[in-house]
């Protein structure tokens, strides 16, 4: 599935594929471990009524191939304003779920002129406020008990990655090891934020509430939204509560509290 216009940009070693749709103000969505442009497949075509939305895939995940390098949410945050850069997008609305939230948190503090507004959806800043079930579930993750769960990101990953199904255990260890270390963002970084930013959940989120209200509380000025009767994957499961969120904190243009 093709959300938008399909394309392919060199950054660094890397040919990095994304999608494109709309018009006006750039939007760049950011898109949750093991994930792709997909992972958005609700909000696109609404919020592409509003923006110009653009949608890249990382290295290791969708169509774009790995490379010899761990991941890390620095080196991920990088080639994101990198990939700002490139495209000459200049200060831009992001818009992070899940590993993608934590992406653009990180790039908000280390590159504010790149960044208008923020939506942090579904999104943790210390690796350590996970659940101890989660934890265990992390650590005890393979490639044959994900294969298992019948999850949909194993058929896109073997649809679309360049590198093949084969190479689906690379990624899952790589994976693992990401989440049981990163992201490790201290109060006093998401203190220097100074993008408006929303920070958004489901009230049935495996991350544990108090944590996403602290994520809230250590950002300047920011708004909070949860999305009622959702889990981590409210994207797809209340799609239109969360777009309308999302509009309506975009089109604000208020400051932080100083």
């Amino acid at each position: 599935m093709t959300l938008g216009s399909s394309v392919h940009l060199q950054i660094r070693n890397s040919r990095i594929y994304y999608e494109k749709s709309g018009s006006g103000e750039p939007l760049l969505l950011l898109h949750g471990g093991f994930g792709t442009v997909e992972d958005f497949a609700s909000q696109t075509p609404e919020l592409a009524k509003h923006f110009r939305v653009v949608a890249f895939e990382r290295p290791g995940h969708g169509h774009t191939a790995d490379t010899a390098e761990p991941f890390s949410f620095d080196t991920m945050s990088s080639y994101t304003a990198d990939f700002i850069e490139a495209l000459k997008l200049g200060a831009t609305n992001l818009v992070g779920w899940s590993d993608g939230a934590i992406i653009a948190l990180q790039v908000a503090i280390s590159r504010p002129d790149l960044v208008k507004r923020l939506v942090c959806i579904g999104g943790l800043f210390d690796t350590n406020a996970q659940s101890p079930e989660d934890l265990n579930w992390i650590r005890s993750l393979t490639p044959e008990s994900f294969r298992k769960s019948g999850s949909p990101l194993i058929r896109r990953y073997d649809e679309v990655s360049p590198d093949g199904p084969g190479h689906f255990p690379v990624v899952v260890e790589k994976t693992k090891i990401l989440w049981l270390n990163e992201p490790n963002i201290t109060k006093q970084e998401l203190g220097k934020i100074s993008s408006p930013t929303l920070v958004m959940a489901g009230d049935r989120e495996a991350i544990p509430v108090g944590h996403t209200l602290e994520l809230f509380k250590s950002i300047k000025g920011a708004q909070l939204c949860i999305i009622p009767g959702t889990t981590h994957f409210l994207l797809s499961e209340k799609p239109d509560m969360v777009n309308s969120a999302i509009l309506e904190f975009l089109a604000t243009e208020k400051k932080p509290k100083s």
